[in-house]
């Protein structure tokens, strides 16, 4: 079972916290992801009398990342007509209860409805199937990728730019890939079926695939950062909902963000939709 209270809760402290020492004066909508919308007097109700954080940047946008992909997924159930009862969130909260969060923290019930919207996707009932048969067509392609891989974001939009002038892929990714085995090999991965790669790289590759781009990047993951090339577009039949079994949980994941809108005030950075992430905020070097 995918557990929300997994997810690092110190970066959400950092949204909060920033949203409350940006905040002017009345109502204004911070994130929105479909119909729902969170502004800075929702934020400051819920911190209440939490005072502390990190002013880390990346744990901030970390934060919006997870917020965003959760409220996706709420709302793309919903469209397919999931309804979320006082049971499924009672029985959420035991869930992040028992993994330690405090009965008292002020979170809980938040925490409690995404954990529920989850344990929903996971569980497959025919409102998921619904949305995952409209949508499957998105899933449909075996990925046929090359890759740079970088230990920090800044080396992967200079890889980008390098590009960008006329360098060649290959040439780029045997010299600066961090990655030996597809480094050696011009960047190529060759083409494999989903659920062969991390999550962030699978979507981000879907995802430029939905929007005709053949370079997508740099996108995050647990080895770094990545600057991608589709090499090819191959289709192939999506997999029948009946035998996804642990692909399931991802792949609804992978479909609500390629299908909700996204809007994101600029001082936390850009949502992209092609790699499904947030991106930091870019300062101009006139500024």
């Amino acid at each position: 079972m995918t557990n929300f209270f997994s997810i690092t809760f110190r970066g959400f402290i950092v949204f909060l916290l920033m949203s409350l020492s940006l905040s002017c004066g009345g109502s204004q909508v911070d994130v929105e992801v479909g119909g729902k919308k969170i502004d800075r007097e929702a934020l400051i109700e819920w911190n209440g009398e939490r005072t502390g954080g990190d002013s880390d940047m990346s744990l901030l946008i970390e934060t919006v990342n997870e917020w965003i992909q959760n409220q996706a997924l709420a709302d793309f159930l919903s469209e397919y007509g999931a309804t979320f009862t006082k049971a499924d969130i009672e029985k959420a909260r035991d869930q992040l209860v028992a993994a330690g969060l405090s009965d008292s923290d002020p979170r809980l019930d938040f925490y409690s409805e995404w954990q529920a919207v989850r344990n929903f996707a996971a569980e497959g009932g025919s409102e998921v199937e619904s949305a995952y048969e409209a949508n499957k067509k998105l899933l449909g392609y075996e990925l046929c990728t090359s890759h740079v891989l970088t230990n920090t974001r800044q080396e992967a939009l200079e890889v980008i730019k390098l590009l960008e002038s006329g360098q060649k892929f290959e040439d780029l990714a045997l010299t600066f890939s961090t990655d030996p085995g597809s480094g050696s090999n011009g960047g190529s991965l060759g083409c494999v079926p989903l659920g062969a790669f991390v999550s962030s790289f699978e979507r981000a590759a879907l995802g430029a695939i939905k929007a005709s781009k053949e370079l997508v990047g740099p996108v995050g993951s647990g080895f770094g950062f990545h600057v991608i090339r589709i090499d090819k577009i191959s289709t192939v039949e999506s997999t029948p909902f009946e035998q996804l079994g642990e692909r399931l949980f991802p792949s609804m994941m992978h479909l609500s963000s390629l299908t909700r809108e996204v809007d994101v005030d600029a001082r936390y950075g850009a949502w992209n939709s092609v790699t499904g992430q947030m991106e930091p905020v870019r300062i101009s070097e006139s500024s």
